[in-house]
């Protein structure tokens, strides 16, 4: 065996004895990273705006969610002062905030303010539960959360919010059995599901919550006899089916649930009478149609129920009069037509003072505020706001104090808060807010102990809280905030043959890493508005992408980078209507999308960038009903996605690009019912994705994109039961994902294709609960993700398919939190991804899969604030990274992405005694991938050239960067002249042993 060659050391290099002194630093943090601002895109800044989304009373005192930048959406209070309007608690340190905002589609969603006895409940997350049931008394210290229903990172998801006789009750998921009623008294022990109506993991889901006396109705499905009317005195025993109204598995469908003098009224189907108006005392017996409006099947459809001093008011079609105002005292005799006049379905009646104010249109109005005391006669339009057929549209009536407040349109002063006293000259704008015919809306009317609190936007302070006593004067801002930098929320980075394309101030800009590269690449939609570049993908290296130039609508965009190449390839619905092209997905360098022409529905499209050659793929669904082909999937060339033809429902098919190539695999689930192919993930060549075949529940299926060759893989929820299968990820061949095999909870998981090969990687989290495992990604063949072992938290982890090979990586936020490690990012072989340390905020951490390497890369923000970094990239040699910055706003940041220091094993910025202690504790090991930990030759394995690498480099670049540790300790140098015996036998299995007590010295010593 030949001798490993080294370098020749200096005469004057002593042997054994010297001591690498170690002097104390000054307390300070080592970053991996320096970052600059690439460039303010948008330098303006914008007017301070707490976006205020929810809007509850509790006594006196307005509690609303709201988003300064500082914080993000997080629970306020207000007494109708400046200084009375403050934060109540930071409950999600960082800009994400703990309050949900939107939906995956853009639509709102509510947190479900409620108030009960003067305590204030409420879903939050606070980053380590998900959302979960929380209270408040206004204070920080009072503002705790109750129960973790579902521990872990999913959390239960707590909604319908409902008092009911001072104690809350709500829907809930425990992870175990699906969204069921749960009740809650606002401590621990007594947040309590009050019973599994279906049992098993699907629940019964639970909306409508209803008082009625102190007992909770609701509609539930327990899973034999659809969703029915049930009803609840708290207890498991109490908690029953008031009636099947319609025998069999389909349900009664019922809804609009209202308490009208302690009976309950509601809309249902008995499947014989349509959908017509119910009601209920309780009792089976006494649930019964109250008439039946509409005669046949086809029902008058009740909605709006509205209770007026003990009668029932609603709007239906009895199928002669057409839509009308109806009225009820719970007779057959008494429920009567009150006017034919086409009644707003949009629960928007008020009473007020004993008159029901309602939303209708007489046929030439237009919608307009209307009023009623239950006669013909007294049914009269309040007020024509809007002169004309358009109407003034009237929303969110509200009661305050007797007088009735609104939004309405007149037409030219936009949309503003207007108020009423059921005179046409008492119906007045209450305050031009925003002067101009096209103001934004204010909304979340809410009467807060006699005041009226809304949001709206004047020209300056954008949406805010504001109130008002009824007089114009009145009408004013609670609290301004202070103005704040402007974003250009930079968005969908996409890498195309080296330059960086993106989506920034809602036009498509390119960058080469540095500010002068960094420009508008064209002003799509000239003015304020912006095109709003989406789903910017790279087919044959020219960027396609969706958006509107204000003339077309959202249509498919080209760009080669230049202002004259950046074009529309085709107006496919022609004019201002969108096309809106989705799913765009290359195949071979030709890109393919789902569309609707407004001719053939939503059907599968391909483009070479021509717009000749912009043309349908096949009619799947012959006619202007859609196949919606989505899920689209490029597998070795071949396009895989799922659509429905309108016979065998929802199922797998391919695509060659052509008419007849394009083709179902398979019908999983025989005949009209879907299958619904979800996840389509590309491993090795192979189609993985899950479907539903009618019997194994959703499971795992795979295909090679023949008939026969479309296979369930494993039924790992064994029966009808579904494991719902989540972020699945290809890492070198083998499938990874997260799913729940109904005992241990969503755990990770790996198949090779087969049955036998299909397992349970490890049992992170041992019991139900499951650690849950989430954002998956593959850095170099080692697969990372975030996962919570119920002990640390949800932090960064590893696994290399092995049991013992799958580890948490570090602990980032030391104790039972969680750091949350989120956006992971595989950047030139490392990875990168935003976590929350308890100490710096959300910021940007980087690891090579050791403890040591998992570092903080940058603080942004410096302190407690959070960046939240996202949006990470790769160009010309730098990383760019999408951050928020107090100063800057949500703008893009670049590094370089220098190599790291040869010899820096635990890339500290330095080559020191602890990169030693790194390689003798991996020495031996392979490196997976190579050159990550000590594996500084990069061969793949920790060995004597390692050690020659960190001898070569010892010391640099200066001792200024070394650990911190105290004058005393010092660290022994190798023994070389001993060495260069083992290194000229060859044998390395047997080096280095550390000594196992931590001295002030530390030392090494040869194992014997």
């Amino acid at each position: 065996m030949s001798k490993i060659r080294r370098r020749q050391r200096p005469a004057d290099y002593i042997p054994r004895g010297r001591k690498l002194a170690l002097e104390s630093l000054e307390p300070r943090r080592l970053l991996a990273i320096d970052f600059d601002l690439l460039k303010d895109i948008n330098p303006t800044e914008r007017p301070g705006t707490s976006f205020t989304i929810e809007i509850a009373e509790v006594g006196s005192t307005a509690f609303f969610v709201a988003t300064p930048p500082q914080y993000g959406l997080e629970l306020w209070k207000s007494d109708g002062t400046d200084a009375g309007t403050v934060l109540v608690k930071d409950i999600r340190a960082g800009s994400p905030g703990s309050f949900t905002f939107t939906s995956p589609i853009g639509s709102s969603v509510s947190n479900w303010l409620t108030n009960v006895g003067g305590t204030l409940f409420f879903v939050a997350n606070d980053g380590g539960t998900g959302p979960e049931l929380w209270k408040s008394d206004g204070t920080a210290a009072g503002t705790i959360r109750i129960k973790d229903i579902f521990p872990g990172l999913d959390g239960s998801n707590a909604r319908y919010l409902t008092n009911v006789g001072g104690m809350l009750y709500f829907s809930a998921n425990d992870g175990a059995s699906g969204h069921e009623l749960w009740k809650s008294d606002g401590t621990e022990a007594g947040t309590v599901r009050v019973k599994d109506v279906r049992a098993g993991a699907n629940g019964s889901s639970i909306p409508s919550l209803t008082d009625v006396g102190g007992t909770v109705y609701f509609r539930a499905n327990d899973g034999v006899s659809g969703e029915e009317l049930w009803k609840s005195d708290g207890t498991e025993a109490g908690t029953v089916r008031v009636k099947d109204i319609r025998a069999g598995a389909t349900g009664s469908a019922l809804f609009s649930l209202a308490n009208v003098g302690g009976t309950l009224y509601f809309n249902a189907n008995d499947g014989v009478s349509g959908a017509e108006l119910w009601k209920s005392d309780g009792t089976e017996a006494g649930t019964v149609r109250v008439k039946d409006i509409r005669a046949g099947s086809s029902g008058s459809s009740p909605r709006d129920l509205a209770n007026v001093e003990g009668m029932l008011y609603f709007s239906a079609s009895d199928g002669v009069v057409g839509s009308g105002l109806w009225k009820s005292d719970g007779t057959e005799a008494g429920t009567v037509l009150v006017k034919g006049v086409n009644v707003s379905f949009s629960s928007l009646s008020t009473n007020v003072a004993g008159t029901l104010y309602f939303i209708a249109n007489d046929g030439a109005s237009g919608f307009e505020l209307w009023k009623s005391d239950g006669t013909e006669a007294g049914t009269v339009r309040v007020k024509d706001i809007r002169a004309g057929a358009v109407g003034s549209a009237p929303s969110l009536l509200t009661n305050v104090g007797g007088t009735l407040y609104f939004i309405a349109n007149d037409g030219v002063s936009g949309s503003e808060v207007w108020k009423s006293d059921g005179t046409e000259a008492g119906t007045v704008l209450l305050k031009d807010i925003r002067p101009g015919a096209s103001s934004p809306v204010p909304s979340l009317l809410t009467n807060v102990a006699g005041t009226l609190y809304f949001k709206a936007s004047d020209i300056a302070s954008a949406y805010e809280l504001w109130k008002s006593d009824g007089t114009g004067p009145g009408t004013v801002l609670v609290k301004e905030n202070a103005n704040r930098p402007g974003n250009s929320n930079p968005r969908y980075l996409t890498n195309v043959e080296g330059t960086l394309y993106f989506n920034a101030a809602y036009e498509l800009w390119k960058s080469d890493g540095t500010e002068a590269g960094t420009v508008l690449v064209k002003d799509i939609r000239v003015g304020t508005g912006g095109s709003s570049p989406l789903y910017l993908t790279n087919a044959g290296g020219m960027l396609y992408f969706v958006a509107t130039d204000g003339a077309t609508g959202r249509e498919l965009w080209k760009s080669d980078g230049t202002e004259a190449g950046t074009v529309l390839v085709k107006d496919i619905v022609v004019g201002p209507g969108d096309s809106s092209p989705y799913y765009l997905t290359a195949v071979g360098g030709i890109l393919h999308f789902r569309v609707n022409d407004g001719v053939s529905g939503y059907e599968l499209w391909k483009s070479d960038g021509t717009e000749a050659g912009t043309i349908l793929v096949k009619d799947i669904r012959a006619g202007s009903l859609d196949s919606s082909p989505r899920h689209l999937t490029n597998v070795g060339g071949t396009l895989y996605f799922s659509a429905n033809d309108g016979a065998s429902g929802g199922e797998l098919w391919k695509s060659d690009g052509t008419d007849a190539g394009t083709v179902r695999v398979k019908d999983i689930r025989a005949g009209a019912n879907a299958s619904g192919p979800i996840s389509l993930t590309n491993v090795g060549g192979t189609l993985y994705f899950n479907a539903f075949d009618g019997v194994a529940g959703l499971e795992l299926w795979k295909s090679d994109g023949t008939e026969a060759g479309t296979v369930l893989v494993k039924d790992i929820r064994a029966g009808s039961g579904s494991s719902t299968f989540r972020h699945l990820t290809s890492v070198e061949g083998v499938l990874y994902f997260s799913t729940n095999d109904g005992v241990g909870g969503y755990e990770l998981w790996k198949s090779d294709g087969t049955e036998a090969g299909t397992v349970l990687v490890k049992d992170i989290r041992a019991g139900s609960v499951g650690s849950s495992p989430r954002y998956l990604t593959n850095v170099g063949g080692v697969l990372y993700f975030n996962a919570d072992d119920g002990v640390g938290g949800g932090e960064l982890w590893k696994s290399d398919g092995t049991e013992v090979g799958t580890v948490r990586v570090k602990d980032i936020r030391v104790g039972g939190s969680g750091s949350y490690p989120a956006s992971l990012a595989n950047i030139g072989g490392t990875l990168y991804f935003s976590a929350y340390d308890g100490v710096n905020g959300v910021e940007l951490w980087k690891s090579d899969g050791t403890e040591a390497g998992t570092q903080l890369v940058y603080d942004f923000t410096e302190g407690d604030g959070s960046s939240s970094p996202g949006w990470f990239a790769e160009v010309g040699g730098r990383l760019v990274v999408i951050a928020l910055t107090p100063t800057y706003g949500i703008e893009p940041w670049v590094a370089d992405l220098a190599p790291p220091l040869a010899g820096d094993y635990d890339v500290d910025g330095d080559v020191d005694g602890a990169d030693f202690l790194l390689w003798q504790r991996q020495f031996g090991m392979p490196a997976t991938p190579a050159g990550s930990g000590a594996d500084g030759d990069a061969n793949g394995s920790v060995d004597g050239g390692d050690l020659t690498v960190w001898e070569s480099h010892f010391g640099e670049p200066a001792m200024v960067a070394a650990p911190a540790l105290t004058a005393s300790e010092s660290i022994d140098a190798p023994d070389w002249a001993a060495l260069d015996s083992i290194y000229a036998a060859g044998d390395f299995t047997t080096l280095f042993t550390e000594a196992r007590s931590l001295r002030p010295q530390r030392r090494w010593r040869l194992a014997r």
